[in-house]
């Protein structure tokens, strides 16, 4: 048996996607032992750390490959499987297009873990540019842009109700998908970094004053003035509260937006910002935090299986839907942050007894929901 794996562009250089192509390659693997494997991945080089599959262009991602470059790959396959991330919502057309092709070539089509938001890219389905000044000049827009939403609504409806087994990886991405239409077989199930292992060791250096440990991870471009509001923050929640500051960059956007925030910072010695490229030592250096500030929804779900509480500071909805199940907060990146309220969650959350019980019992849950998905998926073949 041969299945392909698609999704997230992976090999784009965010370890986030990368732990979930780890993950998710580990569960094929153990449930199909026999199974050939076969990633897309824009740089195998950096998909490495899933080993022993094999790799394919990142068709639907890089503009070198036309559908029909796909179509004649993926004839060869018995499975394809749209693989966690938002593509549902990030990238509806080009899942829509892989999908419809693995259908009518009679593959059997998955769809694993996948999250939705609450509104599709905008990138997308928002006119821009000329289109969008002469939708204005006619008073237009809203209604062109909704017919945008509604034909690829449509789309989806159609393929993804095809689908042989379809799991959305929290509640809300499984509301938002019952928005496009009526999908009996979709299943609630849980995403596939809960499962993601630390490399062995201690990688994050010991503070010398024997400090707690605040990972941060800021993914989202700030303003000059949202800038120095974050650097005046960081430096009263670290002198008052005792703690030393890791900056955790899941990518190299992540790093040069925390670069000039860490420089600022980096009076005391003992403030770092780490160098590390693969999921399971992003996981090791989780491990040693008492506390996360993330905008990323992959750094998050580490912190929370070691367990380790987390702030989430994005827009999107997707780090909400996790943290809303632990009771934790979230802050709109977007608006105007209340640091005075951001200020005090951090002071809660890092004397918060109790917190690893409850998060367990959480984790237990979402484990057991990704085991009763495994069992779907062997009766699937």
């Amino acid at each position: 048996m041969k299945i392909l794996l698609g999704g997230v562009p992976f090999g784009n250089g965010n370890i986030g996607d990368e732990a979930l192509l780890n993950c998710a390659v580990k569960i094929f693997q153990r449930n199909f032992p026999e199974a050939e494997l076969t990633a897309a991945s824009a740089h195998a080089d950096f998909s490495a750390e899933s080993g022993n599959i094999a790799y394919c262009p990142a068709f639907g991602f890089d503009p070198a490959y036309k559908l029909r470059d796909f179509k004649r790959f993926a004839r060869n396959f018995d499975m394809f499987v749209w693989a966690g991330g938002t593509g549902l919502s990030d990238y509806p057309q080009i899942g829509a297009s892989l999908l419809e092709v693995s259908q009518k070539l009679g593959l059997k089509t998955v769809i694993w873990q996948v999250g939705m938001n609450r509104e599709l890219n905008p990138d997308y389905f928002q006119l821009h540019g000329k289109k969008l000044k002469f939708a204005e000049l006619l008073g237009i827009t809203r209604y062109c842009e909704k017919q945008l939403e509604k034909r690829i609504r449509e789309r989806l409806q159609s393929c993804v109700s095809r689908c042989d087994l379809v799991f959305l990886r929290d509640q809300p991405s499984l509301i938002e998908l019952h928005t496009s239409g009526e999908f009996p077989a979709a299943m609630l199930g849980a995403d596939p970094v809960i499962l993601q292992e630390a490399a062995p060791g201690e990688l994050l250096p010991r503070d010398r004053q024997d400090r707690k440990t605040v990972g941060i991870c800021i993914a989202e471009k700030l303003s000059k003035l949202k800038q120095q509001q974050a650097i005046d923050f960081l430096g009263r929640l670290q002198e008052r509260q005792h703690v030393r500051l890791v900056f955790i960059p899941m990518s190299e956007s992540d790093r040069r937006i925390m670069q000039p925030i860490w420089e600022k910072l980096s009076g005391d010695p003992d403030n770092i910002i780490t160098n590390y490229t693969h999921p399971a030592e992003i996981q090791n250096v989780v491990s040693s935090c008492s506390l996360l500030l993330s905008g990323r929804l992959h750094l998050t779900i580490m912190g929370l299986n070691v367990p380790v509480p987390g702030i989430g500071i994005a827009n999107s909805s997707k780090i909400a839907n996790c943290l809303s199940l632990f009771g934790l907060p979230v802050f709109n990146n977007q608006s105007s942050i209340d640091f005075e309220h951001l200020y005090n969650e951090c002071e809660r959350w890092l004397n918060a007894p109790g917190f690893a019980e409850r998060a367990g019992r959480v984790r237990k849950n979402m484990l057991a929901r990704l085991e009763q998905s495994e069992k779907h998926l062997r009766e699937l073949l």
